[in-house]
């Protein structure tokens, strides 16, 4: 026997960019799907710059996923611009998923 009950689900219908407010959700044959970054933040206590206790999350689309990773490679070259060590530099790779590689 079968029994039934209706039930209430909530359902995500679409996802903005939190910077461009650009939906991130894509057409892929009869459905969508989410594209998107995610720039996320968990602080504890005793953070270096008073940030105890803060959470962030940024839900990004691909561009401006791609100009916030950007901003980490330019920052991370001037830290170690005049390094000997050229590992010490970002390349191509740098953030990807080395599972994914």
């Amino acid at each position: 026997m079968k029994i039934f009950e209706e039930r209430i689900v909530e359902t995500v219908v679409d996802r903005v960019c939190d910077v461009c407010k650009e939906s991130v959700m894509t057409d892929v044959g009869e459905g969508r799907v989410e594209e998107f970054g995610e720039l996320k933040a968990k602080w504890g206590y005793g953070s270096k710059s008073k940030e105890d206790g803060n959470t962030y999350h940024l839900d990004l689309c691909e561009r401006c996923f791609k100009v916030a990773l950007l901003a980490l490679k330019d920052h991370k070259r001037s830290l170690f611009m005049f390094d000997d060590d050229e590992n010490n530099l970002p390349d191509e790779k740098f953030g990807l998923n080395s599972d994914r590689c």
